[in-house]
């Protein structure tokens, strides 16, 4: 039971009280519910400026935890991101106190052996009730297997890891995933060290980049020479520009480290970051940049780095991105087919380590 963050804050007498899960609603606001739980507005008040914009910001469709007793509102915890919540408790001389606290998780690992008799998807969630392990699954094989196109009775076996709160799943990590038919054989390694996948081989199952950066309708202009749309003469476009609407978040193609994030004269809202092997990739006209997000920051591939916008120099909403090499620009249209990542030398000898381990544990035959 130490997993319930109430046995550390309150006396064991309240475990007798109703816990009360309520899902934010789109219409629902932090000031509202103060009102409806009759607790004084100087809560919010006297909250910092970031405080009062984490909690104006709080997700649709997040669980907010409520002990009750008899009706009388006790405490409350409110998510603030996914280690951080908001408490608020009533004391017994009727005053509220808050204060920001960790989010503990019930973690457990867990074993799924799937046969493909329909379509991913619905046999995945058929035999593990959860929905998101098909798209993980996808996302780990998008460069190894077309899944349109997977023949029937293929096995899939998944071993993942899951982040509960109060029997609620939060999160689902794949730490090991094998697909398996007449025609192919694919196992995927999760390496704790850099988060990447990896074969039996040490070769990663994807390359160095993702192939956008956004989820994108279209291209509006791509990397050479062009006519600017403003400036009104030839010059060279050193990215391309992927258009959608504003606010759609923006990922970091690659693992490395934030090197600029600011304004970038023509650029706007921009953000730069270092990788491997002489890259540095630019994200520019952005309408902002997540939270904390900072200069020295080092980033995973996929992270959250920005939000699509018009900023600077822009017709309009879009994303440019461009891709600098040892110091000069290339089409980043040139960097989707890029060679796999290989462990060498003490990597290679340490992620060895860990699968053999693992297969021990979990019982698994590597090919």
């Amino acid at each position: 039971m130490k997993k319930f963050l109430f046995l550390f804050l309150i006396p064991l007498y309240l475990l007798a009280y109703k816990v009360e899960i309520l899902t934010w609603k789109s219409d629902f606001s932090f000031y509202r519910f103060l009102k409806s739980n009759k607790i004084p507005l100087n809560i919010y008040y006297n909250m910092s400026t970031e405080l009062k914009r984490e909690v104006s910001h709080i997700p649709v469709g997040e669980n907010i935890f409520i002990l009750k007793n008899n009706g009388d509102f006790k405490q409350v915890l409110i998510p603030l991101n996914s280690k951080e919540q908001l408490q608020i408790i009533k004391t017994k001389n009727n005053k509220f106190v808050k204060h920001i606290v960790p989010i503990i998780y019930d973690t457990f690992t867990k074993k799924a052996t799937i046969t493909i008799n329909n379509y991913l998807s619905y046999d995945i969630y058929k035999a593990t009730g959860l929905s998101s392990l098909s798209r993980k699954l996808v996302s780990i094989f998008s460069d190894k297997i077309d899944f349109r196109k997977i023949p029937k009775n293929t096995q899939i076996n998944i071993i993942y890891q899951a982040k509960a709160r109060y029997g609620r799943i939060k999160d689902i990590k794949i730490l090991y995933a094998c697909v398996k038919n007449r025609y192919y054989h694919y196992q995927a390694f999760l390496n704790p060290v850099d988060g990447r996948y990896y074969d039996e081989h040490a070769k990663s199952l994807k390359g160095m980049f993702l192939p956008a950066p956004l989820h994108y309708k279209r291209i509006s202009s791509y990397f050479g020479m062009r006519f600017h749309p403003i400036l009104h003469k030839w010059r060279m476009h050193d990215g391309i520009d992927f258009v959608n609407r504003v606010g759609t978040p923006i990922h970091s193609v690659a693992n490395g480290k934030i090197i600029y994030k600011g304004w970038i004269r023509g650029y706007g809202r921009a953000v730069e970051i270092k990788h491997k092997y002489g890259y540095i990739t630019l994200y520019a006209h952005l309408h902002a940049w997540p939270k904390g997000l900072r200069n020295g920051e080092w980033v995973k591939q996929g992270q959250i780095i920005g939000f699509l916008g018009d900023s600077g120099l822009s017709t309009g909403p879009h994303l440019h991105f461009g891709v600098m090499h040892n110091g000069k620009w290339i089409n980043p249209l040139k960097i989707k087919k890029s060679a796999k990542i290989t462990l060498w030398g003490k990597q290679r000898k340490k992620f060895f380590s860990y699968i053999t381990k693992f297969q021990k544990n979990y019982n698994i035959a590597l090919k």
